[in-house]
């Protein structure tokens, strides 16, 4: 089974519009090895060191990855850094990658509507509404939960320890209105709360951004930047299957994980 590159392309941008991402982004084709067809695509959040290897084990020839591989601009590529080396790797082992990154946030079932969703969150609505480079929904818990409650749901939906969550504000607050932004999204804030959001659900949240929330009276649950985006790979390799129809194998990786641990 393969499929030509093109028509894997063209199916990723069906997915996640290349025109959804921001102007600093750098989704679409990382890198574009010789060969015209695919016949194993790994899916996974960030290409690391692991997940190369992954591919190799399980002979994939493309990786899909939410993460852009190279963010800024390459001046060289040397054995003796981590993108130089991920890059030496990839082209000996005849792996092409794409990363499909702020356009998939805001893709109509990417990352926020897919958190949105587990949720089951009703009357969403988009924060760009509220705003040119917002990124992220809103929208209404079908009954009244405890801010304690969310985040031990939450917890379970993104398959993360509940004691990696954190949260501003008091435990046990009714929340109905719910604003989220998978990743780093304390942007929101100001757009949350004037939405009359109760709560945004996010990740990477700085210690004077925890302050403010508590100050303007705004619950946050911090789930983690892996956290809050490690639904990427499910969500993308699922849609994939769903277009393609059993034309190619697709994998979910099995070793991308949380960078940080814990004590």
């Amino acid at each position: 089974m393969s499929i030509s590159k093109w028509e894997l392309i063209e199916t990723l941008e069906r997915i996640a519009p290349r025109e959804l991402a921001e102007d600093w982004d750098n989704s679409g084709l990382q890198l574009n090895l010789p060969g015209n067809q695919v016949e194993r695509i790994l899916v996974t959040l960030e290409v690391t060191g692991a997940v190369i290897k992954e591919a190799v084990h399980k002979g994939a020839d493309f990786i899909v990855a939410h993460h852009p591989l190279y963010f800024s601009s390459l001046k060289n590529i040397d054995s003796n850094n981590i993108i130089g080396n991920y890059t030496i790797d990839l082209i000996q082992n005849h792996i092409s990658v794409f990363s499909a990154h702020t356009n998939f946030d805001r893709a109509p079932r990417g990352n926020n509507a897919y958190l949105a969703s587990l949720l089951k969150l009703e009357d969403i609505e988009d924060f760009e509404d509220f705003g040119q480079g917002y990124m992220g929904l809103l929208g209404q818990l079908p009954q009244g939960r405890t801010l304690k409650g969310i985040a031990e749901e939450l917890a379970g939906l993104l398959g993360i320890r509940q004691e990696d969550i954190r949260l501003v504000g008091d435990p046990q607050r009714q929340i109905s209105k719910v604003g989220l932004c998978t990743g780093a999204g304390m942007d929101m804030l100001p757009a949350a709360a004037l939405s009359g959001c109760q709560l945004l659900i996010t990740g990477d949240v700085k210690y004077h951004d925890a302050v403010k929330a508590r100050e303007m009276g705004m619950a946050v649950i911090d789930g983690g930047h892996y956290g809050t985006e490690k639904i990427f790979s499910e969500n993308m390799a699922a849609q994939l299957k769903e277009l393609l129809e059993n034309k190619v194998e697709i994998f979910v990786t099995e070793v991308d994980g949380n960078p940080f641990d814990f004590i």
